[in-house]
């Protein structure tokens, strides 16, 4: 037997020995992990007429109003199922009343909403509830 033979043979033994101590996950089970997301709360939601509203997904904090700024536009909100602001708080959202809120929701919701602007209808979300 050679010398680089025996060399590389102990040389592959040292790192097979060196992986034993090592432990693995296999077998054990983890509960689920979280992770906490931070986003500002969204208060004001600029009207346009690339995409209706300039946050196409608003996050809109609990107690929170939301007004929708016209900038020169004609424009009205409705909201297609429920209404994050309340029984009555979803009857008139337009460029005359653009002020809506506030949510008082403790669950985290996706509300889906449509917004005609100039004529042309956008269809963004609110998202909102879950606390402050």
């Amino acid at each position: 037997m050679s010398f680089p033979r025996v060399l590389s043979g102990i040389a592959a033994l040292l790192v097979l020995l060196s992986l034993l101590p090592l432990s693995t996950s296999y077998g054990q089970q983890k509960g689920p992990e979280y992770v906490q997301l931070k986003v500002a709360c969204t208060t004001t939601l600029n009207v346009n007429l690339q995409t209706g509203v300039d946050m196409p997904d608003a996050y809109v904090c609990k107690n929170t109003k939301v007004t929708w700024k016209a900038n020169d536009h004609i424009f009205f909100v409705f909201f297609k199922h429920d209404c994050p602001f309340g029984a009555n708080g979803c009857k008139e959202i337009d460029n005359k009343y653009p002020t809506a809120g506030p949510i008082a929701s403790d669950t985290f919701t996706v509300y889906d909403y449509g917004i005609v602007v100039d004529g042309k209808l956008f269809d963004p979300h609110v998202i909102g509830g879950g606390g402050n």
